[in-house]
């Protein structure tokens, strides 16, 4: 009876949260819709995919469609307009009223733009979309600021489409001298260009060739900034002045994608780097990142913790490129775990395709160091470079990953010895934690025949001396050949160890990003 009392409060508040935030959310749309917030909220509440979406990008699409004079009626009577993206809204709008749909511009008209645009000017005359008497070639003419005249025999059963497509070609022709060639390669390569308005296009050249400083040839060999949003290109100066340091008009000019993204979401990746404390010198040499929305570098952050191999790089400088290519990073790490491969390094979890499948022909199961570098700097602080040089000198060093590393730092911390006294003992990261574990608990259980046979009282050690001591023990298992390192599946007697697997043939045409490679057996 009481766990029924307890589920039944739970889901009150449940509803109780619920209603209330459906509540806060028509108070937050009523001044933009025009209408009662009471009106909003039965509008919600029988429309419960609308809390789904963005508020504040919600806010800013009825307030546009209250600028280009929807009733709110409509909008109440079509909600399905609010799940398409503001700048789509904004560019099928524009486009439908440059061609002429001024006074039937309606929701209705607004949703089947894909269809009307590929409709002939006399179907548009015919169901009075358009006036009977609008001469079309003239009224796509009146949409430039220089003049545009495409050689073109138009008559009403012309699709607008075909109209808007050549009015394009010539401006472009005209405005960035491109080339027969080079229009083609534009449609082939960027052909939603079509569904630019040609106001939206001029704004955005200009923006780029003035605010900018874009030369002509910088623009052709990035025609796809012609997809992007004028008023995006416009504040984004003022909301992110710099990255990494560099003031934002010298960061585009070396990786224009960026411009792309909306420069809200840019800030908020900034922060959220920022917050990782990633220096700026990294960010910099992976601006890509920036092009993730923050929602999706939050998540993948998560699944970093998940993953061992992962979370250990975490603090690695260069974690951003583990972020940028972390699909292709798992299913690559997944593959080279199938080979029984431990120490594949950072750089070849994310490297091109050409460098991982040269890692894995070479088969030998070895890091460079810089990962280890890394980690010991993390976990040492400015004793890492003391701590790498010492491991060097083992002959086995490079053979060990730095996820086994951290997890004997956390074993031995949480037996109560100190950084210190694992800095001393450094070698002790090498060895697989159950064999240290071993010796540790015959140090520290009294184990009087070792005793008589080291001549060592143990109880005198302290937890310095005690490391040291499994240590030496681990080391006179094996003679003293450093191949105590490898784990007991493994069968190495030598650092020349490499990977003996026969690996698909199709390694290279099918290891792509996110495209897993044929197993070896199959």
């Amino acid at each position: 009876m009481l766990r029924l009392r307890v589920l039944y409060r739970t889901m009150c508040q449940k509803v109780v949260k619920e209603n209330l935030s459906v509540l806060e959310t028509a108070r937050l749309y009523a001044p933009h819709l025009g209408v009662d917030y009471k009106v909003v909220h039965k509008w919600l509440v029988k429309h419960p995919d609308l809390m789904e979406l963005e508020k504040e990008e919600t806010v800013r699409k009825l307030s546009y469609l209250k600028y280009v004079y929807i009733p709110p009626q409509e909008i109440l009577e079509k909600p399905s307009i609010l799940f398409n993206h503001l700048i789509t809204i904004e560019n099928r709008t524009t486009i439908l009223r440059e061609c002429g749909m001024v006074e039937a511009l309606t929701l209705t008209v607004i949703e089947s733009y894909i269809k009307l645009v590929r409709k002939n000017v006399d179907v548009l005359k015919r169901h009075n979309l358009i006036p009977k008497d609008l001469n079309m070639y003239e009224q796509l003419q009146r949409q430039f600021e220089c003049p545009v005249e495409p050689k073109l025999h138009w008559d009403d059963q012309t699709l607008l489409q075909e109209m808007r497509i050549a009015f394009f070609n010539e401006f472009l022709a005209k405005r960035l001298d491109l080339s027969t060639a080079d229009l083609e390669k534009l449609w082939r390569s960027y052909s939603k260009i079509k569904h630019k308005s040609f106001g939206h296009t001029q704004r955005v050249i200009d923006i780029l060739q003035y605010d900018y400083k874009f030369s002509r040839d910088k623009l052709v060999a990035n025609l796809y900034l012609l997809h992007a949003d004028p008023e995006n290109l416009l504040r984004f100066p003022e909301e992110v002045p710099t990255i990494g340091g560099v003031d934002l008009k010298e960061v585009v000019a070396k990786y224009p994608k960026v411009m792309m993204v909306n420069h809200s979401s840019v800030t908020r990746v900034i922060e959220i780097l920022n917050q990782l404390n990633i220096p700026d010198i990294e960010v910099l040499k992976c601006l890509s990142v920036l092009t993730l929305s923050p929602k999706t570098i939050q998540y993948r952050l998560e699944r970093l913790k998940n993953v061992k191999e992962f979370e250990v790089l975490t603090k690695h400088p260069r974690v951003l490129k583990l972020i940028q290519y972390q699909t292709k990073a798992t299913i690559r790490l997944e593959y080279l775990q199938q080979l029984k491969v431990r120490c594949a390094s950072l750089d070849v979890l994310s490297s091109n395709a050409h460098n991982f499948e040269r890692y894995v022909r070479e088969g030998c199961d070895r890091t460079k160091g810089k990962d280890t570098g890394h980690f010991l700097k993390h976990i040492f602080k400015e004793s890492g470079e003391i701590a790498l040089q010492k491991l060097k000198r083992h002959p086995n060093w490079f053979h060990v990953p730095i996820v086994q590393m951290q997890d004997t730092v956390q074993a031995l911390l949480n037996k109560k010895y100190s950084l210190e006294d694992i800095l001393n003992n450094v070698h002790i990261l090498l060895y697989p934690l159950n064999r240290i574990e071993e010796k540790l608990f015959a140090l520290t259980n009294d184990d009087q025949k070792l005793q008589d046979e080291l001549g060592v009282e143990f109880y005198r050690a302290n937890k310095s001396q005690l490391l040291a001591l499994a240590l030496y023990l681990v080391e006179l298992d094996f003679h003293f050949t450093g191949d105590g390192v490898w784990p007991e599946q493994m069968q190495q007697s030598d650092s020349s160890s490499s990977i003996n697997v026969e690996l698909p043939a199709s390694l290279s045409n099918e290891y792509k990003f996110g495209k897993k490679p044929p197993s070896p057996s199959g």
